[in-house]
């Protein structure tokens, strides 16, 4: 039986109106969300399970999930083996899902949830991004993720087939958020927003939900962040529109083989921040989460040890310095640093980060065109 939601008339409406606690953001939606999630991004089959269990029984209270992480089954059965026991209650935990690329239509966007939910045997998310700003061709199942053009190339992008009425394929963001909105009112979900999106791209969505009567607002931003990329004009750009910020990857994506080569460098390693660490008598990946954590932004590492996790919420007590934390901002001013760079997305016309891939003229070239916008 999936865990028991709130009513629909009311699973929208804001929290209690007490302060959040040190350890909790207040969203635009009025809920709170825990600084220090559980990542399950990478989690292989037969350990996410145990994983989202021990984190649980550590006293994680936000689990960080996704449909194309292709573990969301397991992560169900382990809850509610949780739930079944008594270990913990639905409403004491913070689940969050996410729209995958190939069901941007409008039409699709609560079909996708309702997979989701009962993958996860829930009736309810607390909160539903739009994975990518970037769609993939349509699919009319939930299996085929990537999406092949006919000589097997892919993924095959919205713009490159027509809809099923002929119209074109491309689907605006406009489009997926008034599916998400919908989500939101239908009771599925209890705040909405977005993951890998850039600032021009929150501004369309703001844009829509802002200048239209009953719009809901972008409750939090999910992007790859760490010391090395610590998205300041993001995060700022952020604040000012109360969209709270989800840094995935935080400790640099250690295990991320996929996209790692020998020459990357290694956070958890970094002698600057082990020694930052040893000052307060913490470890470095306790140094890189509270880096988040104190300017208000969630961190949601990713780790099946117990000891490891334990440590991830021991953090809440150290205050880093001004100094330290200026130190640590500084390692990616100059030139930022991905782990997760997802380059072969950079044909979509929607793809987040262009200018990372630019060369220096190109880099040049968008800076002058940046100021000519600006001046005018």
């Amino acid at each position: 039986v999936a865990a028991a939601a709130p009513a629909a008339a009311t699973i929208g409406a804001a929290a209690p109106a007490a302060a959040a606690s040190p350890r909790t953001v207040r969203l635009a939606s009025g809920f709170d969300m825990p600084l220090v999630g559980l990542g399950t991004w990478k989690s292989k089959d037969g350990v996410v399970g145990d994983a989202v269990k021990a984190a649980i029984r550590c006293g994680y209270r936000h689990i960080d999930c996704a449909h194309c992480y292709d573990n969301e089954a397991e992560i169900g059965a382990a809850l509610k083996e949780l739930f079944d026991s008594g270990e913990i209650r639905r409403d004491e935990l913070f689940v969050v899902s996410k729209l995958w690329n190939t069901k941007h239509e409008q039409r699709d966007v609560e079909r996708a949830l309702r997979h989701t939910l009962a993958q996860l045997q829930l009736e309810y998310l607390d909160l539903y991004l739009v994975h990518w700003p970037m769609a993939f061709a349509r699919t009319e199942g939930v299996a085929e993720n990537f999406p092949r053009r006919a000589d097997g190339s892919g993924p095959m992008w919205d713009f490159e087939a027509p809809r099923a009425d002929g119209s074109p394929g491309d689907v605006p963001l406009e489009e997926t958020w008034r599916g998400m909105e919908a989500a939101v009112r239908a009771g599925l979900t209890r705040s909405i927003g977005a993951s890998n999106f850039n600032q021009a791209q929150l501004a369309a969505i703001d844009y829509v939900q802002v200048s239209t009567k009953g719009g809901i607002p972008i409750a939090v931003n999910q992007v790859e962040s760490h010391p090395l990329l610590p998205q300041t004009s993001l995060l700022d750009f952020c604040r000012a529109r109360k969209i709270v910020v989800t840094a995935y990857s935080p400790l640099g994506s250690p295990d991320n083989v996929r996209a790692r080569t020998d020459s990357d460098p290694s956070l958890l390693g970094d002698a600057g921040i082990a020694a930052i660490g040893a000052s307060y008598g913490k470890s470095a990946a306790q140094v890189l989460v509270r880096f988040h954590t104190q300017r208000g932004v969630v961190a949601i590492p990713k780790s099946k040890t117990p000891a490891y996790m334990a440590a991830n919420l021991d953090t809440f007590d150290l205050e880093l310095s001004e100094a330290h934390m200026a130190e640590l901002e500084a390692m990616g001013a100059a030139k930022p640093f991905r782990y997760g760079p997802n380059g072969g997305a950079k044909g979509h016309p929607r793809f987040p980060w262009p200018e990372y891939f630019d060369s220096p003229e190109e880099a040049a070239a968008r800076a002058a065109r940046e100021a000519a916008r600006e001046a005018d």
